[in-house]
């Protein structure tokens, strides 16, 4: 009998572990607290920010991809059961070769996990359609940014 962890290859259950990390109560609270209210948002933290149209959590990059590969995943599994459940049906009620290797390829392709769908990061974001000042020096690789600003 195949289990979950067989399905999809975790390195240990504490991947899973989430951890309570920053807690804004309203957007300027979130707002003026800048970047540096973002440091603590590590690998396994989760930081919370309250405001009047709802709540939100923020995530690191590598967290969100994790969790949205193991959405894929389920998303895959649960398709994939739905497809050997109609084969095993149909092995019931016509108990022949062709739906007997039917219902095998399906447990297959169930069976063959591969390894969860993320991206180590996304490419920047470019402005669209702003207005620049021609007069204005505008720097768009975040890397030269880093190096200019100051606490």
């Amino acid at each position: 009998m195949m289990t979950l962890q067989t399905v999809i290859p975790l390195s240990s259950q504490s991947d899973l572990d989430m951890q309570s990390g920053p807690f804004w109560t309203s957007f300027e609270q979130f707002r003026t607290s800048g970047q540096a209210g973002l440091l603590p948002i590590a690998s396994g933290v989760v930081g919370t920010l309250i405001t009047k149209s709802g709540q939100y959590r923020i995530l690191a990059e590598d967290d969100f991809q994790r969790l949205y590969g193991l959405a894929r995943e389920t998303r895959r599994i649960q398709s994939g059961l739905r497809l050997v459940m109609t084969a095993a049906q149909a092995v019931r009620r016509h108990p022949e070769d062709a739906t007997i290797s039917t219902l095998v390829q399906a447990v297959s392709l169930v069976g063959d996990s591969p390894v969860l769908p993320t991206v180590e990061r996304f490419e920047p974001l470019l402005p669209e359609g702003t207005e620049v000042d021609p007069d204005d020096e505008v720097i768009l690789d975040p890397a030269a940014l880093e190096g200019s600003l100051s606490p």
